[in-house]
């Protein structure tokens, strides 16, 4: 029996090729490897039973879900696990699923670039990330076929996680960078401040100028979304929040944020006077991105990732099925209140 990681590449390979109809030629571009590799790849998937009919690894996704959300939101694209394990799994499958998604647009925009393939995607060469353990679950999957010429930009000042460093954002930038021999553009700030006027000052300094005008050029960017809640919120888990300053935030109407900006539940921004502290990308900016892909799972954080998903920030949604629900359930909910309204 073949280790993991080739058991990885064999349900990749067979997954393209059964299950999304991609061609032997597309498959090797993508995965990094020659035809004829995509050809044994396939044979011996075959071999270990992991092809039947169906592809069978842990990643299988809801189509019905996804084409609903992309349908209610306006998504680029959506990817739905199903699962019903335990929250820390589902998780960790989450960061999977969101690892192989991203490595497939980035290997497939590059491979297009290469062979000079017209009407494909505009390559992605400039990637910022947010912090978080989305983020973290997700590039502990990661594993790229081949290092590529990316600049990868840390989209969130530093929170100070010295129980968790290593989901804080200068760490988690690095392993995005590391993972295809990129060059990395650090925030060296921490992610609130004392007022805006040293927000404004910190930002003429010449390291955060030069990593702000490349969020500018950013193709991609991957972001968590977190909620106001104590159970959905990483800057309460990493100390940089209580329960009061919650309070106060939820109180001004605010369901989530995505990169330290909050919004309530129509989308729209509030609790400014935070913002106004926060060293980290903004909404402006990420609007003009094509492709925000925003991983979040759990139940908890429906009604954040509900209300993210009206900011038109986000492009693309990976997340798990009773979240999904959860989402959807939500928007149901509603439409029955305003029609008996």
């Amino acid at each position: 029996m073949p280790e993991s990681d080739d058991i990885y590449l064999l349900t990749e390979a067979a997954s393209l090729y059964y299950e999304e109809n991609y061609t032997q030629e597309q498959i090797a571009r993508i995965i990094g490897v020659s035809r004829s590799g995509v050809s044994r790849l396939l044979t011996r998937s075959r071999e270990l039973g992991l092809v039947d009919i169906h592809v069978h690894h842990p990643l299988r996704t809801s189509v019905a879900l996804r084409e609903e959300l992309m349908q209610q939101f306006g998504l680029v694209d959506a990817q739905v696990l199903l699962s019903n394990a335990s929250d820390e799994l589902t998780l960790s499958h989450v960061g999977m699923l969101a690892a192989r998604y991203t490595d497939r647009r980035i290997q497939e925009s590059q491979a297009a670039e290469a062979k000079g393939e017209p009407g494909t995607m505009k390559p992605i060469k400039t990637i910022g990330i947010s912090w978080g353990t989305s983020m973290l679950e997700m590039l502990k999957a990661l594993r790229p076929r081949r290092r590529l010429p990316l600049n990868v930009i840390q989209l969130m000042g530093s929170v100070d996680t010295s129980s968790a460093p290593d989901i804080d954002g200068p760490e988690i930038a690095r392993r995005l960078a590391d993972a295809y021999g990129a060059r990395c553009y650090y925030l060296h700030a921490p992610l609130l401040v004392a007022d805006k006027v040293v927000r404004d000052g910190l930002l003429k300094e010449r390291g955060l100028h030069r990593a702000f005008q490349m969020m500018e050029q950013m193709d991609m960017a991957l972001v968590g979304i977190g909620g106001v809640h104590s159970a959905a919120s990483g800057l309460f888990r990493a100390g940089y929040l209580d329960e009061y300053e919650l309070q106060v935030i939820r109180n001004q109407g605010a369901v989530g944020d995505i990169c330290g900006s909050y919004f309530d539940s129509e989308g729209q921004l509030c609790a400014k006077e935070l913002i106004n502290r926060t060293i980290a990308v903004s909404f402006e900016t990420l609007r003009k991105v094509p492709l925000v892909t925003a991983v979040a799972a759990g139940v908890a954080k429906a009604e954040a990732i509900r209300g993210a998903l009206r900011t038109g920030v986000v492009k693309v949604l990976i997340t798990d099925e009773p979240c999904a629900r959860a989402i959807l359930d939500g928007i149901a909910v509603r439409k029955v209140v305003n029609v008996s309204g």
